[in-house]
């Protein structure tokens, strides 16, 4: 058997077996070279911003909209499908996607396009197929062709050019089978390029980090997880991410390069046209458990991470990093530094964890986990091991609710801080980007003499939530006195970084933070954090 040799960015070298026989380019549409007009104008944005109220920096990404010359290329006319995915873990022994049984994908989804791959996945069916991913460049002019137009399909907005998620249904539905939205097509001819899937590419969202294997990718078009029109545009640019990320609402086409001028080019045949299936409710939260069991808690073995099982959302997982980094200012403390193995004890009910580890002698670090009915306890400790004071001690703790579909919010609308005019939606936040993900944003909170005004870059409380699609729940991270909060799109992270106290030589202080699992929303929220915390601020 032929193999090729595929390189990934962290330097991993895999034998991938070859495809059978040359792929071709059929299923590929023709792009001709040329120049197209990429990217929003400030004029654009600026309506953009007034017309769905959210902040500015939320189009900055997007502009400067300037022409920009492409060569030709042949790219897919659909999204990768299940079916052909399968042909290549075949052949290849790849993983397959988490949410398979083994190398199945889940009943009647031959057709529909393959999702939870991260970008390594992608990349490598790409050249197992002999293609490779598209470029931004690539991506847009396909979708909006030589005219400029605002969606693949034309200026003007079509309730059945692609799928819209309406957020009725307690979880994300399944992307549809290609060939549902026939009336997408872009200007070549290229189909659901928004509102069934998300796609990589192969343009990188800024310089990798080649001592931690890290990049990102800019990934392009709406998918099955998104509402707000903004995002369906040709030119949107939200949702670059980290080679790592995959999720229900990500998959990928490939691209080819091509001649300037193809020889023969065969006509297209017409579009696939499909009836759409319905969409089937998801299981919601069960209220009436709520209140009557405690939350569970999964650790993972030698890690600093952990899964919290709420008994009223059976059919999500919330995960946890505690703390996901720690440090003191001044010393090599931190998980990059060497350490004694973590070993947890949880107790027979699951409703209490804890770890403790030694960093080279200079910090012992002290983690507790404790659940109730509808909240879970943390406290992270520190002894200074050395004979002078820790000064500028710092943590940040991460709450995932990437495994939690109904509070999964990668618009960031259900997401929210307080300022002084109350719950914000983080649309409504300046965004900071950070690690290559447009929005990742962070907001220090604000000192009892300083305001905090909705647009600003500080919140008024050391707390951040998101809410269930239905707005019914709340969930929560929360100190008492914080540094700054933060989110991450993607996953619908929650982090939070308390403030610390000055720790002196050979004594341990703390920090408690708390987790929340709300009926309700802001207000009750709102309330619970004054009551654990004795707030008496406004």
């Amino acid at each position: 058997m032929k193999f090729a040799t595929v390189v990934l960015f962290t330097g991993a070298v895999l034998p991938l077996a070859a495809p059978p026989s040359p792929k071709g380019v059929e299923g590929m549409v023709y792009i001709p070279a040329g120049e197209f007009l990429m990217g929003t104008s400030k004029e654009e944005a600026r309506q953009l911003t007034e017309e769905y109220g959210v902040h500015p920096s939320l189009f900055a990404g997007e502009t400067p909209q300037r022409r920009v010359y492409v060569k030709a290329f042949y790219i897919d006319r659909y999204p990768v499908t299940n079916a052909q995915y399968k042909e290549f873990i075949e052949a290849t022994g790849h993983r397959p996607p988490p949410h398979w049984r083994g190398r199945e994908y889940p009943p009647d989804q031959a057709d529909v396009p393959v999702t939870y791959v991260n970008w390594h996945d992608a990349n490598a069916y790409a050249q197992w197929a002999g293609k490779r991913l598209p470029t931004e460049e690539e991506w847009e002019k396909a979708a909006r062709g030589p005219d400029g137009r605002r969606y693949p399909w034309g200026n003007e907005w079509d309730e059945e050019a692609c799928w819209v998620d309406d957020g009725t249904s307690p979880q994300t539905p399944l992307p549809f089978p290609i060939g549902c939205f026939p009336q997408g097509a872009s200007p070549y001819g290229v189909m659901e390029l928004v509102g069934n899937v998300a796609e990589w590419t192969s343009t990188s969202s800024q310089p990798p980090d080649p001592k931690r294997g890290w990049a990102w990718y800019v990934i392009k078009g709406a998918g099955n997880a998104h509402h707000l029109r903004f995002n369906f545009r040709c030119a949107a640019r939200n949702f670059s991410a980290h080679t790592s990320r995959h999720h229900s609402w990500l998959g990928f086409r490939c691209a080819m390069d091509a001649p300037e001028e193809p020889a023969a080019p065969e006509p297209l045949p017409p579009p696939l046209t499909r009836p759409r299936p319905s969409v089937r409710p998801a299981p919601g939260p069960e209220a009436s458990r709520y209140g009557k069991e405690p939350i569970t808690i999964a650790v993972r073995p030698g890690s600093h991470g952990a899964t919290l099982y709420v008994p009223y959302f059976p059919a999500a997982a919330f995960g946890l990093n505690l703390p996901e980094q720690v440090g003191v200012a001044g010393f090599p403390f931190g998980w990059s530094a060497k350490h004694t193995p973590i070993r947890w004890e949880v107790n027979q009910e699951r409703t209490r964890a804890t770890y403790q580890c030694t960093f080279e002698d200079k910090a012992m670090l002290k983690v507790t986990l404790q659940s109730g009915l509808d909240y879970v306890d943390f406290t992270i400790a520190i002894r200074n091991l050395t004979d002078q004071p820790f000064t500028g001690a710092f943590s940040n703790t991460c709450l995932n609710n990437h495994g939690a579909p109904y509070f999964e919010d990668p618009e960031r609308d259900r997401t929210l801080v307080w300022t002084d005019q109350g719950p914000v939606s983080l649309l409504k936040m300046p965004i900071a980007p950070r690690s290559g993900e447009p929005l990742h944003g962070g907001w220090a909170v604000a000192a009892p003499d300083q305001p905090a005004p909705k647009g600003g870059n500080l919140v008024r409380h050391p707390f951040i939530a998101v809410l269930s699609r239905d707005g019914a729940w709340i969930v929560a991270q929360a100190y008492g006195e914080g540094v700054s909060v933060a989110n991450n799109a993607h996953y619908t992270c929650l982090h939070s970084r308390p403030r610390w106290p000055d720790i002196p030589p050979g004594e341990e202080r703390g920090v408690r933070g708390k987790l929340y699992f709300l009926k309700g929303g802001p207000a009750e929220l709102l309330a619970r954090w004054r009551g654990d915390f004795g707030e008496t601020r406004g």
